[in-house]
């Protein structure tokens, strides 16, 4: 029996899987980024997430591609981290910011489905 893989590690028998449903001829398939065709055994290659698990991408089969290492290497710095760290920058201005208010109902009021407005509340005697 194999040992689990560590987190953030693809197992070998994943990656190979991505890299045959992505096939378009005999141990060729195109880069998810740039299109060239990454040969198998011959081209330097990881499968790359399409949508970075850091932007809340899955970590699925439909959200991963083969793609060059240099590729790879070029996405995730120009694109993935700068949008990461947009994304954390958001959450932590929004979770400083004062919640809205809202719209407050006032006291005695309620909302008529019938008439589809606010109206006084007229308790029955």
């Amino acid at each position: 029996m194999t040992s689990p893989t560590p987190r953030g590690r693809m197992s070998q028998k994943r990656r190979q899987h991505i890299f045959s449903e992505h096939c378009t001829g005999h141990h060729v398939a195109p880069c998810c980024i740039c299109g060239q065709p990454i040969h198998r055994h011959d081209d330097e290659w990881i499968i790359e997430h399409k949508r970075a698990l850091g932007l809340l991408g899955k970590d699925s089969n439909t959200n991963c591609g083969p793609a060059h290492k240099a590729c790879a290497d070029v996405k995730t710095a120009q694109q993935d981290i700068p949008a990461i760290a947009r994304a954390k920058r958001m959450a932590q201005a929004g979770a400083k910011k004062k919640p809205a208010r809202g719209f407050q109902v006032p006291a005695g009021v309620v909302f008529d489905w019938k008439k589809r407005r606010y109206v006084r509340n007229i308790a029955l005697p």
